[in-house]
């Protein structure tokens, strides 16, 4: 008998709640749609009246909600209805506050994980439970207008230089867009944009990776902004920088500006091993940029000289001649390119040395070998640093080196024409 007591009683407090929800859910739908006025941002001088109808609507929605998590629906429909208005009137409410100090006092007391519950969260539910597509259209023509308001505030603090303000503005619109299951690219990229402006690198990463997420922009432009803000947050790049590359050359691999980034990082580290891999790749997704083939020469080029220094003479030889390649290659690319001509007779000019270094240590036969072989490296450096020079005349660098080789090879008149240069350019 006091089982059945206890479930009746059950049965019958659930029937209560239930008959209350409803009420409840009634009480806040009418005030909402029949009382309260959607123009309300435009009738400034209603605001308490409309202030008064939204709190009484959102005082009866919240009860329903907390009855509703004791006591469910017993209808679908109905559920959806409740999330229906819980969001419509919380998302109002929000608004509100930017308006009544007040309101932005009570919301400022609440964590923000339960404002997006209710306003947000309430009409993803809602349009999850509502299977007839009862309340799509509202919620998409809700969600819609106030996406547009964010960005054209966004839009507008963004002129005038507010920019932590415009990134709040678009990823609020963002946030909202989210509603509908819809991606917002554009407030992504708008927020990534502003926040960036305001060195807020931790935002601007977020939002340019979620560009990259959805597909934004032109092949791997989204990784090449995060490099550029997580170098600029860090000052160079670091771990965080090849964890970008990383990650957006698993989506693009053959990406030509990846494969440089990656070799900037590898070079700046002094990796020049990792650095040459990395642009061997880039050649090979643009075989015909000079550029390209010019920083191979200087990877190999310093590769060279790192050997010659661990006295690993033969690897620095092989070096040297992967350098001369690659500079070559970037010449017949570009017949003009200056850079290309003056480190390709300074790499010769440079390895003369070594060779001139490396005779010091023989004797006889094999010394005028090495000694010949160093006086032909300066020889062949000439013809580029010459056209170097013809390209750069007033280039204090190219006129030294050919000066030193002038005073080498004893070419005297070539070598008090070089002084003469150097003395007019005040050196």
């Amino acid at each position: 008998m006091k089982k059945i007591i206890y479930i009746l009683s059950i049965v019958l407090i659930s029937g209560q709640s239930l008959i209350a929800q409803k009420f409840q859910l009634t009480e806040a739908a009418t005030e909402y749609k029949n009382n309260f006025s959607q123009s309300w941002m435009m009738q400034p001088d209603k605001l308490e009246v409309n202030k008064s109808i939204l709190r009484k609507a959102k005082k009866a929605i919240d009860e329903c909600y907390a009855k509703q998590l004791e006591v469910p629906f017993t209808k679908q429909k109905d559920e959806a209805k409740m999330y229906y208005y819980r969001g419509m009137i919380n998302l109002d409410y929000t608004m509100m506050a930017a308006m009544d100090v007040e309101i932005m006092s009570e919301l400022k007391a609440l964590d923000e994980q339960t404002l997006e519950d209710a306003s947000i969260g309430s009409l993803k539910k809602c349009l999850e439970l509502d299977a007839r597509d009862e309340w799509k259209d509202q919620i998409s023509a809700k969600v819609n207008m106030l996406r547009s308001t964010m960005l054209n505030g966004g839009v507008e603090m963004f002129k005038k230089e507010s920019y932590e303000a415009a990134h709040q503005a678009f990823a609020s619109a963002v946030q909202i867009y989210s509603v509908l299951g819809i991606p917002d690219t554009l407030g992504m990229i708008n927020a990534a944009l502003a926040a960036e402006r305001n060195k807020d690198y931790d935002n601007a990463k977020k939002y340019y990776q979620m560009c990259a997420d959805n597909n934004y922009g032109n092949g791997a432009e989204m990784y090449t902004s995060m490099i550029r803000v997580v170098n600029a947050k860090n000052g160079g790049s670091n771990e965080e920088t090849l964890a970008v590359i990383e990650a957006g050359k698993k989506k693009f691999p053959k990406d030509y500006t990846l494969n440089v980034e990656e070799f900037n990082y590898w070079y700046s580290k002094g990796e020049n091993t990792k650095a040459q891999e990395a642009l061997q790749k880039a050649v090979e997704a643009d075989p015909t940029n000079h550029i390209l083939h010019f920083n191979i020469g200087v990877v190999f080029d310093n590769m060279s000289a790192s050997a010659h220094k661990s006295k690993n003479h033969d690897d620095a030889f092989m070096f040297m001649d992967k350098s001369i390649e690659s500079y070559k290659t970037a010449i017949e690319i570009k017949p003009d390119y200056g850079d290309a001509f003056f480190n390709l007779g300074a790499l010769y000019y440079n390895q003369s040395i070594e060779v001139q270094s490396l005779a010091q240590d023989l004797n006889g036969e094999q010394y005028d070998t090495q000694v010949a072989r160093a006086d032909q490296m300066l020889k062949d450096a000439l013809p580029f640093l010459e056209k170097s020079h013809e390209l750069s005349p007033k280039d204090v660098s190219t006129i030294t080196v050919m000066k030193s080789i002038f005073m080498n090879l004893s070419m005297d008149d070539k070598y008090k024409e070089a002084s003469d240069k150097l003395k007019a350019l005040g050196q």
